[in-house]
């Protein structure tokens, strides 16, 4: 788990996700900035978006599937 001191790094999403409730930065898979309202999807390779203190942390509900980034492109290229 990161500090709340080393910056976080996302992909940005284009909407909010569905499915999602509030959980604690370790069980992290999304996040909110809390100045701009922008969406990611978190991940060590992504862009920088801001420190822990800077981001509202979500994770996806079990019951609604995935609907991020990295799942939507792997339909993608399963239908390939």
């Amino acid at each position: 788990m990161p500090s709340t001191q080393d910056p976080i790094r996302g992909i940005p999403l284009k909407d909010k996700p569905e499915g999602i409730s509030r959980c604690g930065m370790s069980h992290a898979t999304i996040a909110q900035h809390l100045f701009t309202s922008q969406w990611y999807e978190l991940t060590a390779n992504g862009q920088v978006i801001g420190s822990a203190i800077d981001l509202d942390f979500y994770k996806q509900d079990a019951t609604q599937g995935q609907n991020s980034v990295s799942t939507a492109k792997t339909k993608e290229l399963s239908k390939v």
